[in-house]
């Protein structure tokens, strides 16, 4: 951990990793990618700069300067920014002209590379915070009912062949019915869309990607997800346990229970399949 830094994106796991290193007297050389990120971890980071997340160079030379040899990127970076006039500096656009596409997968690596290059590896966000990994199981009061594992079986074996595509990894299902798919909007706002049109009784099915690659974009529920589910009158937040990250879980059950909201971590060894239907087990 001597040579680790931080590059922080939207959220609150950047907040949560920087309270720890403080906590324990570690240092954590930071780089925030906007000023917002920069004033909330301001308190517990004592090396800190902020640059956007196209200035490549800049971000780099600051890693070095610390003597950072590991990097952690964690909290959300917002691809819409590539497609609103972003700044980016040379070497941002360099990148980017040699990808055939800006899909998830594609930048990742090209950013690993760019990194390896100078010999800084990015590690794995789990090395943090491996500790809120969702377990597997129904983890409020609530259990869904019978109508409601059908639509978590069917959606998430319809979120895994479109999170394949590199699409997204929300689903939105009533009566195995999808009503939303995640694009590059991002999960809240795919909640919010698809519960304007199933209305009450709504299932969300959050997975991860066939090959995810732990160090970039881990799935992560939080607060703000379930806000939307609850304001959508969604009935059960199911997410693929063991490959999700659940922020504030104490806090999660403690809302789904008041709400009536059925909260599961699931992976495909819960269930066996008989005809069309499926016994959860």
């Amino acid at each position: 951990m001597q040579h680790l830094g931080m590059i922080a994106g939207a959220g609150e796991f950047p907040l949560l990793i920087a309270r720890q290193a403080h906590e324990a007297g570690r240092p954590l050389p930071t780089v925030a990618l906007s000023t917002q990120i920069a004033a909330a971890l301001a308190p517990y980071c004592h090396t800190l700069a902020q640059y956007g997340p196209g200035q490549v160079t800049k971000i780099l030379r600051e890693l070095h300067r610390q003597g950072v040899k590991q990097v952690v990127i964690v909290g959300k970076v917002h691809k819409q920014f590539l497609f609103e006039t972003p700044r980016l500096d040379f070497r941002a656009l360099r990148l980017l002209r040699q990808l055939r596409d800006y899909r998830d997968g594609a930048l990742f690596e090209a950013i690993q590379q760019e990194f390896a290059r100078e010999g800084i590896e990015i590690v794995a966000q789990t090395r943090l915070l491996g500790h809120l990994l969702t377990p597997q199981g129904v983890l409020g009061m609530r259990r869904p009912s019978a109508r409601e594992w059908d639509d978590i079986r069917y959606g998430f074996v319809q979120a895994k062949q479109v999170v394949a595509l590199d699409i997204g990894q929300t689903l939105v299902v009533r009566h195995r019915t999808v009503l939303a798919v995640e694009a590059v909007e991002g999960t809240d706002a795919a909640i919010r869309r698809g519960c304007q049109l199933g209305r009450r009784g709504a299932v969300i099915v959050k997975v991860s990607r066939p090959q995810q690659d732990p160090r970039f974009d881990i799935p992560a529920v939080g607060p703000d997800t379930l806000r939307e589910v609850i304001a959508g009158r969604a009935r059960v937040l199911a997410v693929e346990a063991g490959r999700t990250l659940m922020l504030h879980r104490d806090d999660l059950v403690a809302s789904a229970n008041a709400h009536r909201v059925a909260l599961v971590g699931v992976t495909p060894q819960m269930w066996e399949a008989r005809g069309d239907r499926a016994k959860m087990i």
